[in-house]
């Protein structure tokens, strides 16, 4: 037996699980029922299987909880579904479909169907007692109680509150469930043309009774503490819909409701909805929550992600009644929820600045740099330390010019680096800590940037990158040529230009007159360095093609858009080699200033044991 919080697997019949006195309950804003005909046709091919002798059990998968609540001697305990909610529905609803087909069998039918409401649809705890067993997510929440008042609200005390359901009084739900009541009733009715007494029809709905409860099977499993509910459901649903990070938050959060559904749509919209619609895009929603559980626990990993929110959301009112501490007044479920909400927004701005480039969620001095980040498509694993630093200068925690510099840092790490080729390999470790350890003070930050394994290119490394090495291939490539026109235009010319594409001067492929302008290793030394790259609109680079040099420069000397191209056509006869070279050695001493190493900032020791190229590991 598993201890306490590991997670525990076990074989289990319909029959054992529904037979527990536990309550089942789908978060009320998981996606709602959805099997049609199609799919509950195939879960009666498997039944079938079982009743024609073709098996003697079948699997049907797997059911994963979250264990919520104990079973006590006066209530039902309660488990949340992970996986495994459209089937254990349609089960259940095919249990209460076979309990309405027994009472109209008589008195014997009667007893049965008696049965089978007590013993696996409704608790028979006091404090629970004759409450559903499974609670349907809350759009479902009014479908499913009407097809249990029809069935059994003229037979037995059926206890369900009408003021905590919502949903439309039919969908998809009820057209399942007559779906369902025809299969049924198919098989325990005799074959046209043929008759069968009472006790017949009530030994198929026996005979159907015990293949459902006792002949289908699946592999429970209830997970633990250290558990990422998220990871569990993408594992076991490979083809399946991922279950996302945010829809697990949702439910965490709006859980603690209860099954309040008028209170739980209102808070919905008014706290969650608009949370969630502040992100960009689906990626933006659902890649925020690592980052902020790491501003919370810079240890962890992304599998802990939502365990670790909900330890901290529990901590919150850990020890309290309802929240209540000594001096503090007593909360209500509704105040627990607006401090988590409005804990989860504490970095929502400086999030979506920088994962999404909404700047004007960050303040007016600090855009342009958080713009060069966006622009530069800074990986995801410096978020941590972005959000933070961008919250802590929004709060007038940190200091204008600190933030500045610690930006001015970042960038210049990130583009030295993608100008050697190097790739992010080791980064997440720097950035996760680098709050705790550096903060906004721009020294240390320069310091922890780099480790045993993680370099940050010196002068010498870049500028021999930029001399020699194939920018094309980079990933930096579109960004630096980008700032680079930045730096040569005037004004904010680049908000209005067409979108860039980097276009080779001299052709990519050496062909027509430019056999004979350039030797061919000269070609293959320089045709990809950044002194024969430019930016051009796609219509001129389609116009431009491989033409020779004075045709290109008749072309494109008036009608390219780009100052930077313009340039080179304006002040150049000829282009070969030597001109590439040179062109390539001025942007060089742009760049290492555009660019700093920041040695200042990292102390006289470590001035004098700067990184070479011979000592990085690419």
């Amino acid at each position: 037996m598993a201890k306490k919080g590991e997670l525990a697997s076990d074989p289990i019949s319909l029959g054992q699980r529904l037979a527990d006195d536990v309550q089942l309950v789908c978060p009320l804003f998981q996606r709602r029922y959805v099997w049609r005909t199609g799919e509950i046709d195939q879960l009666w091919e498997d039944i079938d299987s079982v009743l024609d002798g073709s098996y003697e059990r079948r699997f049907l998968g797997a059911l994963v909880f979250d264990d919520e609540l104990a079973s006590s001697a006066s209530s039902a305990g309660k488990y949340l579904v992970i996986d495994g909610q459209q089937r254990l529905t349609t089960l259940v609803l095919t249990i209460v479909a076979l309990a309405e087909r027994s009472m109209t069998l008589g008195a014997a039918g009667q007893q049965l169907g008696r049965d089978l409401y007590e013993q696996y649809l409704v608790s028979r705890k006091a404090n629970t007692k004759n409450q559903p067993k499974l609670s349907p997510t809350l759009a479902d929440t009014r479908q499913f109680n009407e097809i249990l008042r029809n069935v059994f609200e003229d037979q037995f005390d059926l206890d369900i509150d009408p003021l905590k359901e919502t949903g439309d009084d039919v969908g998809v739900m009820t057209d399942a469930y007559r779906t369902i009541r025809t299969h049924i009733h198919s098989r325990t009715s005799p074959a046209p043309g043929l008759t069968a007494d009472e006790g017949w029809t009530i030994q198929q709905v026996e005979k159907l009774r015990d293949v459902l409860l006792d002949q289908l099977e699946f592999v429970e499993i209830r997970l633990g503490d250290e558990h990422d509910p998220n990871e569990v459901f993408d594992r076991l649903n490979k083809e399946g819909v991922r279950l996302g990070i945010i829809d697990l938050v949702r439910n965490e959060v709006l859980k603690r409701l209860g099954d309040d559904a008028k209170l739980a749509m209102q808070l919905y919209s008014q706290e969650w909805k608009p949370f969630e619609e502040s992100f960009h895009s689906e990626n933006a929603k659902s890649g925020y929550f690592y980052p902020f559980a790491l501003t919370v626990d810079a240890s962890i990993t992304k599998a802990k992600t939502f365990s670790t929110l909900t330890k901290r959301w529990n901590a919150m009112f850990q020890g309290t009644e309802q929240g209540s501490e000594v001096g503090r007044p007593e909360l209500t479920p509704k105040d627990e929820l607006k401090e988590i909400m409005a804990d989860l927004r504490t970095q929502l701005s400086s999030y979506n600045a920088v994962a999404s480039g909404r700047l004007s969620q960050v303040d007016e001095e600090l855009r342009e740099h958080v713009r060069r980040l966006v622009d530069l498509n800074s990986p995801t694993v410096t978020y941590p330390y972005l959000m933070q630093l961008l919250t802590a200068h929004s709060s007038g925690l940190a200091d204008t010019d600190d933030v500045i510099m610690c930006l001015s840092i970042i960038e210049s790490f990130l583009v030295r680096r993608g100008l050697r080729g190097i790739e992010p390999t080791g980064l997440h470790a720097i950035f996760k800590k680098m709050w705790g350890v550096a903060g906004a003070d721009p020294s240390r930050v320069r310091k922890a940037i780099v480790s045993t394994t993680v370099v940050y290119p010196n002068d010498e490394d870049v500028r021999a990158a930029i001399l020699g090495d194939n920018l094309y291939k980079r990933k930096i490539c579109r960004y630096v040529i980008s700032e680079y026109e930045r730096h040569v235009s005037t004004g904010d010319v680049l908000d209005v230009l067409p979108e860039i594409t980097v276009d080779h001067l001299m052709p990519q492929a050496q062909k027509g007159a430019w056999l004979e302008a350039v030797p061919k290793a000269d070609f293959d030394r320089v045709v990809n360095t950044w002194g024969n790259l430019v930016p051009l609109s796609s219509a001129a680079n389609s116009t431009k093609g491989a033409k020779d040099w004075t045709e290109a420069k008749k072309l494109l000397s008036t009608e390219t858009v780009f100052s930077s191209t313009k340039q080179v056509y304006s002040q150049h006869d000829d282009w070969n080699a030597e001109t590439i070279e040179a062109r390539s050695a001025n942007i060089a001493i742009w760049a290492l200033d555009r660019w700093p190493y920041f040695l200042e900032l990292m102390g006289k020791e470590s001035m004098q044991t700067v990184l070479t190229s011979s000592e990085m590991s690419q």
